[in-house]
């Protein structure tokens, strides 16, 4: 886990090892990436490094939580949830070295979990008091695990589709999913 405190020092200490993480990121596959790659392009020493980070896997995860908490700062209940979607999705974009890192490492379980630990904050959940709390659970999850999967595949298609069309896509196969449950609902 992490250890990124509010302290200036250590957040901009932070922001350098990220920078740097990225720019490692450019040049090289996640699973290729050392902590001595990262220090050389952050300019960080070890000591410093290790101080806020047990590993690179911390570094997806801070940046993880980062991107939500950007999204629940965009997020507005006086925004349709077509309208807080959308910017989900352009957030998420715009995020798109780290997602890349994500999917091609199969580490997309990392933003679920963050997903998870934001989503109370996310004005797109807030409107769901008619469901009950284990419904409520399996809904968040369910989206959370349709949003990731659109993202993957927004990924392996090297990133063509915009916010709209990808807002769309995860529409059809939210709509696709309620049909197929349905016909198997109704089945004898």
């Amino acid at each position: 886990m992490y250890h990124v405190s509010s302290d200036k020092r250590v957040q901009r200490s932070a922001t350098l090892i990220t920078q740097g993480f990225h720019d490692c990121l450019l040049k090289k596959n996640y699973q290729d990436i050392t902590v001595s790659d990262i220090l050389k392009a952050s300019t960080v020493g070890r000591a410093t490094f290790y101080r806020l980070f047990d590993s690179t896997r911390d570094i997806l995860e801070y940046e993880c939580d980062l991107m939500f908490a950007q999204i629940n700062s965009r997020s507005s209940t006086d925004k349709s949830a077509k309208e807080n979607l959308l910017l989900d999705i352009v957030t998420f974009m715009q995020h798109d070295i780290l997602l890349e890192a994500l999917v091609k490492s199969q580490q997309t379980s990392i933003i679920s979990d963050a997903e998870q630990r934001h989503i109370e904050h996310n004005a797109l959940f807030q409107n769901i008091e008619s469901i009950s709390g284990y419904e409520r659970d399996f809904y968040m999850s369910t989206l959370t695990y349709l949003l990731v999967s659109t993202l993957s595949t927004w990924i392996k298609h090297d990133k063509k589709e915009d916010a709209i069309e990808l807002f769309s896509a995860l529409q059809t196969a939210i709509h696709m999913v309620d049909k197929t449950i349905e016909n198997i609902a109704n089945q004898k």
